[in-house]
């Protein structure tokens, strides 16, 4: 049995520290620990249609959205539901934080995507060897994620108070997050 082994190819660009798109993530974070997630990301491109997570699949980093949109479809039997579209300058990919490091959703790119890959185990390395860099980094993502959390409770309540009672929801029925 033969194997083809290729060698890898040189990424398309590298990031600096400087060159890393404007994003609140990267918003006063010092020079030295934008470059450290410089030195951990790589573009990475899909064509629409293309699968960039399927749920289940270990999760390995993250994905800042430069261009195009993602759609979030649930997993399972029959035809995939989409459950959100995240965009230009959204992030994707909350579970390479958390256990048990599994993607929860499918994520498919709805037209033809360009976003920065960040890999989730070189930051949590680079996080155990500088606690000052995990700090921030965590005080970062958690402002991002604390804003999608506020957003989709606001979308929530209104829907909550659109929706007529008796379509099926119960009165006194909980959403757990």
């Amino acid at each position: 049995m033969s194997e083809n082994i290729t060698s890898p190819k040189k990424p398309r660009f590298d990031f600096t520290a400087e060159s890393l798109p404007d994003h609140p993530l990267f918003k006063g974070l010092a020079v030295q620990f934008r470059q450290i997630l410089a030195e951990c990301g790589m573009r990475a491109d899909f064509e629409a249609g293309d699968k960039v997570v399927g749920a289940g699949e270990p999760a390995n980093g993250f994905f800042l959205v430069i261009r195009g949109s993602i759609d979030l479809e649930t997993p399972g039997l029959g035809t995939p539901a989409r459950v959100q579209t995240v965009g230009a300058g959204d992030i994707l990919g909350w579970s390479w934080l958390f256990p048990p490091y599994f993607w929860h959703f499918n994520a498919v790119a709805r037209d033809p995507v360009r976003t920065v890959f960040f890999y989730g185990s070189r930051l949590v390395q680079q996080c155990n060897r500088d606690h000052d860099f995990g700090y921030e980094l965590i005080k970062a993502m958690s402002q991002i994620l604390i804003g999608h959390l506020q957003a989709d409770r606001k979308r929530w309540i209104e829907a909550a108070h659109v929706a007529p009672m008796g379509m099926g929801a119960a009165r006194d029925s909980y959403l757990v997050i």
